[in-house]
């Protein structure tokens, strides 16, 4: 007998809280599940989870440019460095304070993590090494008054931008310069949430969460009125070299706003080489703007609940989204307008599963009435019922053919058909009961049901829907049901 179990993945929710991350190559996204990490593969239609586990709930991840290094971060600050490929732990670490935000520089060499209203950045640790104390402290940067949020880096990776609580946005150099003071940018009336370069570095977008969105550039510089050369003028005094970003003179140029009513702005992100900007608001709903013009390509409602993370893949084609209250995880190819993946987990607890009799589908009901169907091999939910309107308590496959059976606190007791994706009969007592308890006999021709309120077992033909016998004697709320193999006895 195989005694010997090891994790292979995890099915039933998608989405819990936290970043979700495109890979580099973009065929999978990330998403912290809990305590743990799935990939899914959205190519190939397959997902994965990791078998390491942080001590409380994810709360930021990052994956390096390269896609060797993971980390994973929880709720309190406890960090994971992971070998991404090979899936195992090289180090654990403890950042002491909970961490907002972490990122990889472009070139890999270093991560860039917030810590209350102070930066560290460490070097990178080398995945192929196992050492006693990968992380080393390159420096820690000061300046904003509340917790920082964000962090983003130049695409030289010399500098970044970081947002804070305390409505600026900072721009600080990875090492010292001469004579150089981080920048601020100040303006917003609201929490600025994100801040971004151009790809040319020649703009600065900030996004607040009230739903402003500032364009900074380089201010003009001052000249005489009889001077015409505008454009000249500004061309000749635009710095130039490595340290341009550093030596600019910022200044609000533009200032737009969403116009989203009754709305905050929760999540957002911005694609350089497209100019794309993606938004996501407390409504559900979220857009896709292009930047500087600001141009509304394309607005669309996708949840019941406010968008917690967003990202958009390296090719621009690709829009993911997590919605942590409904547990959902969203695939967007905005040019198609069609998704790539819509899961989503069960609302409430899960009560019973159930596998198939081939071993390819799990079934599993929860106490939001749904009833949903699992592939095993693939870990996606392809199916869900939602015609109970109470809670789940037993799921049930028929030993043959393409049936399911579950059973509800409603008082019905359903038969679906997973050829049509149909519910196909509907099983009722005479008088309103609650159902605990839920067999099928081996023939897939009868049902039975046990109640929790009036202690009697009912019985149903599946093929008429009527009712063939109530079997009374019990004395307590029935909890479970089962055929013999052969049929001809109910325990």
């Amino acid at each position: 007998m195989k005694s010997n179990y090891k994790f292979s993945n995890l099915c039933g929710t998608v989405y819990r809280q936290g970043n979700v991350v495109f890979t580099p190559d973009g065929s999978s996204v990330l998403s912290p599940v809990g305590n743990r990490v799935s990939v899914f593969d959205l190519v190939n239609n397959k997902s994965r989870t990791f078998a390491f586990e942080n001590r409380h709930n994810i709360s930021a991840i990052a994956l390096s440019p390269d896609a060797n290094i993971l980390v994973s971060v929880d709720e309190e600050g406890r960090a994971l460095l992971v070998n991404f490929k090979r899936g195992t732990t090289l180090h654990h670490f403890n950042f002491k304070k909970p961490v907002e935000d972490i990122q990889f520089s472009p070139d890999g060499k270093f991560i860039a993590v917030t810590h209350g209203p102070h930066i560290q950045v460490w070097k990178t640790p080398n995945h192929l090494l196992r050492e006693f104390a990968p992380f080393v402290l390159h420096r820690t940067y000061t300046g904003h008054h509340d917790d920082i949020l964000s962090i983003r880096w130049s695409s030289d990776s010399r500098f970044f931008l970081t947002t804070s609580r305390d409505m600026t946005a900072r721009l600080y150099t990875l090492d010292p310069l001469e004579g150089y003071r981080p920048k601020t940018f100040a303006g917003h009336r609201d929490i600025i949430l994100r801040a971004y370069f151009s790809s040319d570095h020649k703009s600065i977008y900030t996004v607040s969460r009230d739903g402003a969105v500032f364009e900074w550039c380089q201010k003009p510089s001052e000249r005489s009125p009889e001077d015409d050369s505008d454009e000249e003028m500004l061309s000749d005094n635009e710095p130039t070299g490595p340290d341009a970003i550093a030596l600019t003179r910022w200044g609000i140029a533009k200032r737009h706003y969403f116009n989203q009513a009754h709305t905050k702005v929760t999540s957002c992100t911005f694609h350089p080489p497209s100019n794309l900007l993606v938004v996501g608001f407390s409504s559900g709903v979220f857009g896709l703007w292009e930047l500087p013009e600001f141009v509304n390509i394309h607005t669309l409602s996708i949840s019941q609940e406010r968008i917690s993370s967003c990202a958009i893949s390296p090719s621009g084609e690709w829009l993911a989204f997590g919605a942590k209250k409904l547990g959902q995880l969203l695939v967007w190819e905005w040019q198609s307008e069609s998704y790539v993946l819509k899961q989503q987990g069960h609302y409430f607890d899960m009560n019973t599963l159930s596998y198939s009799a081939d071993g390819q589908n799990v079934a599993t009901g929860g106490d939001d009435g749904k009833v949903k169907v699992w592939n095993t091999t693939s870990g996606f939910c392809f199916v869900t019922f939602s015609d109970h309107t109470a809670a789940v308590s037993r799921v049930e496959f028929a030993k043959q053919g393409q049936v399911l059976f579950s059973a509800s606190l409603d008082g019905t007791v359903r038969g679906y058909d997973l050829i049509r994706y149909r519910n196909f009969r509907t099983f009722t007592s005479p008088t309103p009961v609650q159902f605990s308890a839920l067999a099928v006999d081996p023939s897939g021709e009868v049902v039975a049901a046990g109640s929790t309120d009036s202690f009697e077992v009912f019985m149903w033909s599946v093929q008429t829907g009527k009712l063939l016998d109530v079997l009374t004697g019990h004395e307590a709320p029935i909890s479970c049901l089962t055929f013999s193999p052969t049929g001809n006895i109910l325990v």
